[in-house]
């Protein structure tokens, strides 16, 4: 790592901090339309489908550009387990686990 990619993660953190804490802090002296608060609910799921589902169906897991490829792409195989983890304990963490568990463990299995 360079030390301007440091000092860019660092200033990206800043400013994602800055806007963040500034929209829930900014609550107190302003009122939202109730517009916009309805809207906010469509937020989680258009980042889903826009970052998640292209991120399963498309493009190189960092292991396949590390290790080669594999005849099986794991990260659909990881997708369902994840999911099916998080319908069962609707938890976050094992959620993660299970899915970054099953990720490298389809891989490694086809290496």
């Amino acid at each position: 790592m360079t030390e301007q990619f440091i000092w860019t993660v660092a200033l990206a953190g800043l400013v994602t901090l800055f806007l963040k804490s500034a929209f829930i802090e900014g609550q107190h002296y302003f009122q939202l339309p109730q517009w916009f608060i309805d809207a906010l609910e469509f937020v989680p799921p258009a980042i889903l489908c826009a970052l998640v589902i292209p991120g399963i169906f498309k493009g190189d897991v960092g292991l396949v550009r590390e290790f080669g490829s594999v005849p099986i792409d794991p990260k659909p195989i990881a997708a369902l387990i994840a999911a099916m983890t998080f319908l069962a304990t609707k938890k976050t963490i094992p959620t993660l686990l299970a899915g970054m568990a099953s990720l490298y463990l389809v891989f490694w299995v086809q290496i």
